[in-house]
């Protein structure tokens, strides 16, 4: 092949002259030639079509997907997005943070339609989703650049749940729930409430909660489910009950010879009564109870000295264990002489 571009060149030296002009046409003959019978085919990036993989050309990557969409479905994330041109299939990223890293390891890949099912999502996480497109042909991949992002939270329950009874009222209160914009509130006065039923109070934006319609007396049980946008409501939280009762009322006192009679007025809700004494006024009831369980509306306090002057004040105690707040304060001191001295 050198020895008839050679001799052509000769020739066009010899019939013209034109040294410059015959040497160009034969350069490029030659690089045609070249390029013809032996350099093999390249792609546009420079690989080799008849390199490793079966003499194609290289597998080019699809547009990333778009439209990614993120929603909690019962107990699962649902995940859908648009598909790109020239997507085989597709692979799921997820964080627990914003910024989905689209080099780390997949949630899942080989995923054959524009949707997936997270089961593996915990209540009350927030995850943060990127999908990219898989391009396959002969054996060669091409992966996309990730989707925009989408999160999403599945509606956890409410734990921590208390009930503390008071005069005709019980304070609950709770721990937030990931995943709740609000809170609603579920009473009954038998154990096993049931949500499906009118909730007591709804759209609570607090983690406490106080029942003033609650009757002295009277057991509740309660549940609180977390609530969050497109109607969804979290499975309840733990039972709790409650007996709002009073504290006592209309305390009075007589002293006698070496004790202090005691009576006051029966208090709605109260199983049993404490007795507190003092030789100081106090703003409550103070200190070690003088006697507990106290069945009746009165007490006598054959302990108390002559001459000593006493402070007395009452609480009542529901059937739960619960104690009120104290009665008023009454102010007594024991004499011999008269044994009735008021």
């Amino acid at each position: 092949m050198n020895t008839i571009w050679m001799d052509t060149i000769w020739k066009e030296t010899r019939t013209s002259g034109r040294w410059a002009q015959a040497l160009r046409r034969a350069c490029l003959g030659a690089l045609a030639l070249s390029v013809l019978f032996v350099l093999p085919a390249c792609d546009s990036g420079g690989n080799s079509g008849n390199g490793g993989n079966g003499g194609g050309p290289s597998v080019s990557a699809p547009a990333a997907p778009s439209g990614l969409e993120a929603a909690p479905q019962g107990d699962a994330i649902q995940l859908s997005w648009s598909a790109p041109g020239g997507a085989d299939t597709y692979r799921v990223y997820r964080s627990t943070s914003s910024g989905v890293d689209g080099s780390g390891s997949p949630l899942d890949t080989g995923i054959d339609q524009t949707s997936y099912t997270d089961e593996t999502a915990e209540e009350g996480t927030e995850y943060f989703y990127a999908v990219t497109a898989v391009a396959s042909d002969g054996g060669e991949s091409a992966e996309s650049d990730p989707s925009g992002e989408a999160s999403a939270a599945l509606l956890a329950s409410p734990s921590g749940l208390s009930a503390t009874p008071a005069d005709g009222t019980t304070q609950l209160s709770w721990e937030a729930a990931g995943g709740a914009d609000t809170y609603n509130v579920y009473r009954s006065t038998s154990s096993g409430v049931d949500v499906s039923s009118s909730a007591l109070d709804t759209g609570i934006d607090q983690t406490s909660y106080t029942d003033e319609t609650a009757e002295n007396g009277t057991e509740y049980f309660y549940v609180v489910t977390g609530r969050a946008s497109g109607d969804r409501e979290s499975d309840p939280s733990g039972e709790v009950s409650a007996v709002p009762f009073a504290a006592p009322s209309g305390l009075e006192g007589t002293s006698r010879d070496s004790e202090v009679a005691l009576s006051w007025d029966a208090a709605a809700g109260a199983d049993t009564y404490s007795v507190y004494r003092s030789t100081s006024s106090t703003d409550g009831a103070e200190g070690e109870p003088l006697v507990t369980g106290v069945a009746e509306t009165s007490y006598s306090d054959s302990t108390a000295e002559n001459g000593t002057k006493y402070y007395y004040r009452v609480t009542s105690v529901n059937p739960n264990g619960a104690e009120s707040d104290a009665s008023s304060e009454v102010e007594k001191t024991p004499f011999s002489d008269p044994p009735d001295r008021p």
